[in-house]
């Protein structure tokens, strides 16, 4: 398949399915390196800010991407998962201006490059991840981005998105327990594979990674001659506002605020902070990049009638607690989740955590192929409602509200199509 000049998000839906979820099993980065060789690598043509973690990933990105582009850097930034368009996971940021996605037009005729290149690879079997890489790595290089802030997919050691040079700085978010049965089952084991983007040069790893973890991280740097930054959490005073309406705070002598709502944040953006410092960033431009930073579904409300919306497309355990957290911060009377999730993820964890935050609950499925079925998450919850449809699910919560916090959340697919009903 090939798509027309003018393609639609439908389309490149399409386009990608010719290739699988994730591609023959990989065992080194051999594959994508022989496609980017076709392409002309132009992955070596370009600096990076390379992003690995369980959680925090997407939050860390945007804080840099806007803090750059505040010191008048033209960034680009790969990230998943989308909640708009699948088109936004490939995205440049310009000075004084707001994020730009790439066009239909220039996907369109980047893929058929792709698509081409990757037919003259043989029986190489493709992976939709690195297709979108490729396509990444093209329009970076076209745009002319002084820097790409590179999100990974799963882990780092074998992420195609590692096939980058030495970055110029490589930062760890968080490590937890997801995507165990291709990462493994401890978080020494998750470490070791998402440190493998540790090249030298600066490494800059979040405050609060488990002992096990860190110590893992240690040693690669260690091993590579890396400069390792950890944020001192310690050194972060709150001020006043801190949760889900956004946060407050100094850190080394600068004032910052965030307009991303969940306390959770500022952790985020003490590992951005610290990045953008081993890059020369001015403490200035970082707390202006910092306060224009937002993403859709991350922690976003919606003050409607009736009902008060957070949506939220934190799907694992660690993502759960620090819904929990923003929401001990809140003051709303009663409190309605509205909770769907896909099977590939640890959704009894997540619920463990999440149920007893709330009044009332509902779970929905039919927004997804993967989605678990609203009777089986109904069956750790006995007595929740369940709904087949998105929309009957906002229709029902929002004709019980009542000024309520209606919280909707457990996956980004879920959060997207709830997203597309209220804007």
């Amino acid at each position: 398949m090939r798509l027309a000049l003018s393609c639609s998000d439908r389309d490149i839906g399409e386009f990608l399915g010719q290739f699988s979820h994730f591609g023959a099993p990989v065992k080194d980065l051999s594959r994508f390196a022989a496609l980017c060789r076709r392409l002309g690598d132009p992955q070596d043509k370009l600096r990076y800010i390379h992003i690995v973690g369980t959680n925090g990933k997407g939050s860390v990105a945007e804080f840099c991407a806007c803090a750059l582009a505040e010191c008048g850097f033209t960034v680009g930034k790969f990230t998943s998962p989308y909640v708009r368009s699948v088109r936004e996971r490939i995205s440049v940021t310009l000075p004084g201006r707001a994020s730009r996605d790439i066009s239909g037009e220039d996907f369109a005729r980047l893929s058929a490059i792709v698509a081409d290149a990757a037919e003259q690879c043989g029986d190489l079997e493709f992976s939709q991840f690195e297709i979108l890489n490729a396509v990444a790595f093209l329009y970076y290089l076209e745009q002319r981005v002084d820097i790409v802030v590179l999100e990974a997919g799963i882990g780092g050691t074998l992420d195609c998105t590692n096939i980058i040079p030495q970055p110029d700085a490589a930062v760890i978010t968080s490590i937890g327990l997801d995507h165990t049965k291709i990462l493994g089952d401890t978080v020494e084991k998750i470490a070791k594979s998402k440190c493998g983007i540790i090249k030298g040069g600066n490494a800059v790893a979040a405050a609060g990674i488990p002992k096990g973890a860190m110590e893992v991280i240690r040693a690669r740097c260690d091993e590579v001659g890396a400069n390792l930054v950890v944020p001192d959490i310690a050194a972060a005073e709150i001020h006043g506002q801190y949760g889900i309406a956004g946060s407050r705070f100094s850190y080394r002598g600068q004032e910052y605020r965030l307009s991303m709502g969940g306390g959770y944040q500022v952790g985020n953006a003490l590992t951005a902070i610290e990045t953008l410092r081993c890059l020369g960033v001015p403490a200035g431009k970082i707390a202006a990049g910092l306060e224009r930073a937002k993403l859709p579904a991350r922690m976003e409300q919606f003050a409607l009638s009736p009902g008060n919306i957070l949506l939220d497309g934190g799907h694992n355990p660690q993502a759960a607690e620090a819904v929990k957290s923003a929401l001990e911060q809140s003051e709303f009377r009663s409190r309605t989740a509205v909770i769907g999730m896909m099977n590939t993820k640890d959704y009894r964890g997540f619920l463990d955590v999440m149920l007893p935050c709330f009044d009332r609950v509902m779970f929905c499925d039919g927004f997804a192929p993967g989605a678990v079925p609203a009777e089986e998450l109904q069956r750790l919850a006995p007595g929740a409602e369940v709904f087949h449809s998105p929309q009957e699910a906002l229709l029902h919560a929002q004709s019980i509200a009542d000024g309520d916090l209606l919280y909707f959340g457990g996956s980004f697919y879920f959060a997207a199509e709830i997203r597309k009903l209220l804007v």
